[in-house]
């Protein structure tokens, strides 16, 4: 197949490298240049892009993506340009629902209430002036949400998750103002355990369903800031798992009637008896969906398209469990760009090994003088991954690779296993999967 992969980030070109070993011939649309040197000798030259999207509706400002049998999103934030591709060929990864879904909390929120998911009680405000009378008043604990602006990405240490509601009004001014001044909501804090379900929806169906458990903190016993995820485990479902029924399910009429077709997960918190609707990621995300194409195996390209297209997908799991963890340099987890952290040597990853490069998701690096290095891109070199049958065989793989990569002054969680299957056994004993 012919496919495309719009970014403006460099967040998805691990993508191209993950296809084209399948075959595929795999074209990098990216609008920022800023990010080319992103995975620079491991993929084909991204073809960079003048996107103009108020010259849309003239027919014109866009990528021609009618010569591409499938067009992929790396991230939401471009939902124009997506729902333009739609018009001409398969597309999934972003679009004017996934962007709502996704960025406008209100709305995604309003979206699991009417697909009768409970969600934590909540408030919407646009200044911490007007929510400080309404914390103060309720004395509850809070989780701090706020939107994004003008498409662009939202930084995940934003959302804060308070200690009381003290703690909340000390630091709401501040979160406000790292958050871009942006709407936010607040969020009544649920204590339970966190798990995201995922699926492939073609339309119609659900397919190939997961759960996700992540570890977002950036240090061990979950200290630090948040990031997008410095960890996971992954593991297959049935359709007959209670976490399943009693959430992402619920959705199916809703995503049927708006036309949805692609990747779509419902991060809840679930207790013993109940479980909560917080977050959708409509999208690829990241290191679910790299973890989720380890566990899958070749043949992943074609799921994409079926998936876009309508069709129903090959049903199978190479792996039933799957691992990341996520390796790092200075000055991550800022997203700060230094200049003397571009060429930084990454040693045990061969760059002429294809079956380890596609086991390896990569961001922050790229190829010079035949060796692998970083590329210049705050340090988030990307995650090792691993596929097995067992936790503890998806783990260990996922050590054996850390054993073997050397990179100075390089970052990565040493608990991630322990913590995500000390949350997996509880989320077993309380019935919510089963093994």
């Amino acid at each position: 197949m012919k496919i495309s992969i719009s970014s403006y980030s460099g967040m998805g070109a691990w993508f191209s490298l993950r296809l084209a070993a399948e075959g595929h011939d795999v074209d990098f649309l990216l609008s920022e240049p800023k990010y080319e040197d992103v995975l620079k000798g491991l993929i084909k030259p991204p073809l960079i892009q003048d996107i103009d999207q108020r010259r849309h509706i003239l027919g014109y400002g866009f990528p021609d993506y009618e010569k591409y049998d499938l067009s992929l999103f790396d991230l939401t934030g471009r939902a124009k340009q997506a729902d333009h591709s739609k018009m001409l060929t398969p597309t999934l990864g972003d679009g004017t629902l996934e962007h709502m879904l996704e960025d406008d909390r209100e709305f995604g929120i309003k979206s699991m209430e009417e697909c009768g998911i409970n969600v934590p009680p909540y408030t919407k405000f646009n200044t911490p002036s007007e929510a400080k009378g309404f914390i103060k008043s309720s004395n509850k604990r809070y989780v701090f949400k706020p939107f994004t602006i003008g498409g662009t990405t939202q930084d995940t240490a934003t959302t804060y998750v308070s200690k009381s509601a003290e703690d909340l009004l000390e630091f709401i001014d501040t979160l406000w103002e790292s958050a871009k001044k942006a709407p936010f909501i607040l969020q009544e804090f649920i204590a339970g355990q966190e798990i995201g379900t995922e699926a492939f929806f073609n339309g119609t169906d659900f397919f190939l369903i997961s759960g996700t458990l992540e570890e977002k903190k950036f240090m061990n016993d979950n200290k630090g800031p948040n990031t997008g995820c410095s960890g996971n485990l992954i593991f297959a479902m049935s359709g007959e798992e209670k976490i399943y029924k009693e959430g992402l399910l619920k959705a199916a009429p809703f995503l049927r009637s708006s036309g949805f077709r692609g990747i779509i997960d419902l991060n809840t918190i679930v207790t013993e008896d109940k479980v909560y609707g917080l977050e959708w990621t409509p999208r690829f995300g990241y290191l679910c969906c790299p973890t989720i194409a380890t566990m899958y195996g070749f043949g992943y390209g074609t799921l994409l398209f079926d998936i876009a297209s309508g069709n129903s997908p090959e049903i199978k799991w190479n792996h039933r469990y799957g691992a990341g963890v996520t390796i790092t340099v200075p000055p991550y987890p800022t997203e700060i760009r230094l200049p003397k952290a571009k060429g930084i040597p990454i040693e045990g990853i061969d760059p002429q090994n294809l079956k380890a490069l596609t086991e390896t998701y990569l961001f922050d690096a790229m190829v010079e003088k035949k060796k692998l290095v970083t590329s210049g891109n705050y340090g988030y070199i990307g995650a090792v991954l691993s596929g097995s049958n067992s936790i503890e065989a998806a783990f260990a793989g996922c050590d054996r690779k850390l054993e073997e990569i050397q990179i100075p002054n390089c970052q990565y969680r040493t608990d991630v296993e322990e913590s995500t299957t000390k949350r997996y056994n509880q989320l077993m004993e309380w019935g919510w999967i089963t093994p």
